[in-house]
């Protein structure tokens, strides 16, 4: 009977006296190297060109709106980010709210919009439950 996986195993150190343990980190690390080939680089590069070139085109694409369509986009898009931000959304919620997951994954200020709108809302939350308290605390 084979003994299963679990934690006394690894906290008797059984696991990692094992010799398959012991053969497999005693090769090298080679993801650096593979992470450095040509091969990797060149498509490095071609993803850094591809997101490039897809951001040039939504920047072209939103300038090319109307007065009124530019207004309505901001518009509609700050309602939706503040109030999934609002409600304590995750990055990948914010996606789903705006109905753009898994694609906008790759958006990568939309991750930086979202970690600042968080800490804006989240820093609010504390301020307010703070003045909550002192006012209970209060004779």
């Amino acid at each position: 009977m084979t003994k299963p996986f679990g934690f006394n195993e690894v906290s008797t150190g059984e696991l990692i006296d094992s010799p398959k343990f012991q053969e497999e980190i005693s090769k090298p690390n080679t993801l650096g190297d593979v992470l450095n080939s040509p091969e990797m680089i060149k498509m490095q590069e071609e993803l850094a060109d591809a997101h490039k070139k897809s951001v040039e085109e939504s920047v072209g694409w939103y300038y090319n709106l109307s007065s009124e369509e530019k207004y309505k986009a901001v518009e509609a898009l700050c309602h939706i980010i503040c109030k999934a931000e609002h409600q304590g959304t995750s990055h990948r919620g914010l996606m789903d709210t705006l109905g753009v997951y898994p694609e906008a994954f790759w958006i990568d200020h939309l991750m930086d919009l979202h970690n600042s709108m968080w800490t804006y809302y989240h820093d609010k939350k504390q301020i307010i439950d703070f003045e909550e308290d002192m006012k209970t605390l209060q004779p």
